[in-house]
């Protein structure tokens, strides 16, 4: 176990890459989870140093602030919905990749990296069909691995409501999945595969900046799940860029 933090710039290298995941999981694109974790870098310069290092769980305490600003900044809307979702991967046959298409850049290396790319970003895409609010509960409890008492405690609203919210997003996301993506059911036509050259085509889907946080193993390798909670926390999280992480380091 490691030792606790004794330093606030201590506690931020060790909390900001999850909390960048965290972030982008609630907006669905880097640049604003960039953002959202610069504006709690903020927010933490003016704290007491010690007192939030003495507040008996600090990562936490950074969790619920960074949960808080977003449910409150995201607004009631949700980013997209299923329907649009569904107009940009599957209002077209699937179709072989391609790799002399300009996303792909005629490299064979790349086809692993955007299987792997896509299938990260339209799961998060589904949750950004979400409302904020019901979309934060799924995030803070089926990702983060807070309990519903936890979670709701830490939102300042009751936790029967918190339960309602965690409810209709796992249901929403579950009736979506169900029909349509075969990771969930390998019976079912939407494939990373089959889809991947339409997402490129329609500027879904970009190549990764780094290969970092991209798994070895087949973005289809085990069997299907059809627990969404299993399904999401498969997927790798979103790295921080390095450049990123030591400019809001260096204000500590």
């Amino acid at each position: 176990m490691s030792s606790p933090p004794q330093t606030v710039r201590e506690l931020l290298t060790q909390e900001l890459p999850n909390l960048y995941a965290f972030a982008y999981q609630m907006c669905g694109a880097r640049r604003d989870a960039a953002r959202f974790l610069e504006e709690l870098t903020q927010q933490v310069a003016k704290l007491d140093d010690q007192k939030l290092l003495h507040d008996g769980d600090p990562a936490r305490t950074l969790l619920g602030m960074m949960a808080r600003t977003m449910e409150e900044n995201l607004g009631r809307r949700s980013d997209h919905s299923f329907e649009s979702l569904d107009n940009v991967l599957r209002s077209d046959i699937t179709r072989p990749i391609d790799l002399s298409n300009v996303g792909m850049g005629d490299d064979p290396t790349k086809v692993h990296l955007m299987l792997w790319e896509l299938k990260r970003t339209c799961l998060t895409s589904v949750l950004g069909c979400l409302p904020p609010g019901v979309r934060l509960s799924f995030v803070l409890t089926d990702l983060a691995g807070l309990s519903p008492s936890e979670a709701a405690e830490m939102l300042g609203i009751k936790e029967s409501a918190y339960r309602v919210r965690l409810t209709r997003a796992r249901k929403r996301i579950e009736d979506y999945l169900a029909p349509r993506c075969y990771h969930v059911d390998r019976e079912n036509p939407c494939t990373c595969t089959g889809r991947l050259m339409i997402a490129v085509d329609a500027g879904f889907v970009k190549p990764p900046t780094s290969a970092a946080d991209i798994p070895h193993e087949p973005h289809d390798t085990g069997g299907p799940q059809r627990d969404v909670g299993s399904l999401y926390r498969g997927l790798p999280n979103v790295a921080m860029p390095q450049g990123e992480f030591t400019r809001l380091l260096d204000g500590f």
